[in-house]
């Protein structure tokens, strides 16, 4: 009887261990989007294991999952312009919006939005929006005394071996706004033919101002580094890493240039590979949640694509992003195009070209 009632014991045990302990997620994603106290709570409510892994551009997450065959993990956070590209290599599986609770929790026009940049084919939804921002001017206040409202800064030889940005598209990007080409760079989406003879002209201007340049910055800690350090003074930059430097104490400002700050939407995917599929849905369920969205703005500086989440950033954050989008740059905001594989291809020929030149 004492052994059976062991076994018994044992058995419940087991069931209610069974019954918490949900398996894992494997998340890849950008550096902010998860951060340690979130993924702390979400393991105590769900048993749910969270395995991170971070990478630094949406090109390195498309590569990363062809090269696994959409394997070994269950979700991703890419930017909704590259869902078509990651598409032609069907790396993705359509959403079912029933199971997620949290969705209207989604700013409506953001959910509209996002459709039309690359969410949503042949009638699926592949994107679910997280978090939205832009990417504009970062400079230290110490430093630079010249009033600064222009992409403009980061080519300005006042700053010479103090300036940073990255060596990628957004930085042709920015050029070719500040230099007034191709109505508005939207022309280089259009087809080759229109983009190289605009690209042409922004890599010339990009090798000749290379010998400003401190070093391109590569992932967000990195750019951090560069300003806590003051190894440079002027930037190109995410709005959420300027904001979360001032937060720390750092004097930092970002600022929206008068050409339009670039502007992304990164969202949720489910890779085709997904074995943890239910996990997914949890995950992405707990940070729709307005009190969670908030707190991950809060902590990874970025804005979310909740719309009751600013009922739970701080003051300071509030202010900071207050400060940085005035009305007029609000109205001015550029949108990054969908960047499809002839794109790519494309720019990863001009970037190439921008690296090796001397």
């Amino acid at each position: 009887m004492r052994r059976l009632c062991v076994f018994t014991i044992l058995a419940i045990l087991s069931l209610a261990t069974m019954a918490f302990a949900q398996g894992e997620l494997n998340l890849w994603t950008w550096e902010g989007y998860a951060p340690d106290e979130l993924v702390a709570q979400f393991e105590a409510e769900t048993g749910i294991k969270v395995n991170i892994t971070y990478y630094s551009n949406n090109l390195e997450l498309i590569s990363k999952l062809r090269a696994a065959k959409g394997r070994g993990v269950d979700l991703v956070q890419p930017s909704v312009t590259l869902i078509p590209q990651a598409m032609d290599y069907d790396l993705y599986q359509p959403f079912d919006l029933s199971k997620l609770e949290n969705l209207g929790n989604v700013y409506p026009s953001m959910l509209e939005d996002s459709k039309q940049l690359g969410a949503e084919i042949d009638g699926e939804i592949y994107g679910i929006p997280f978090s939205w921002g832009t990417e504009g001017i970062m400079y230290n206040t110490e430093k630079v005394t010249d009033p600064i409202d222009s992409f403009g800064a980061v080519f300005d030889e006042k700053y010479a071996g103090r300036i940073t940005y990255r060596a990628t598209l957004h930085s042709f990007i920015s050029a070719g706004l500040y230099l007034g080409l191709g109505n508005r760079m939207r022309d280089i989406y259009v087809d080759e033919a229109t983009a190289r003879p605009i690209l042409d002209k922004i890599l010339a201007f990009l090798i000749e101002k290379k010998k400003l340049v401190k070093t391109y910055w590569t992932s967000r800690q990195e750019n951090i580094d560069l300003f806590v350090q003051e190894a440079v003074w002027v930037g190109q930059g995410w709005d959420g890493t300027g904001w979360y430097l001032a937060q720390e104490g750092h004097p930092v400002k970002f600022i929206a240039p008068k050409e339009g700050a670039l502007t992304w939407l990164d969202v949720f995917s489910l890779p085709q590979g997904s074995e943890n599929i239910d996990n997914a849905y949890k995950w992405i369920d707990f940070t729709l949640r307005p009190e969670v969205a908030g707190k991950i703005s809060d902590l990874g500086g970025f804005a979310s694509a909740v719309e009751k989440s600013v009922d739970y950033i701080s003051p300071e954050r509030s202010a900071l992003i207050k400060e940085s989008f005035p009305k007029e740059a609000v109205e001015n905001l550029w949108w990054y195009g969908i960047e499809t594989t002839w794109w790519t291809n494309m720019m990863n020929e001009y970037i190439e070209k921008l690296k090796v030149a001397q």
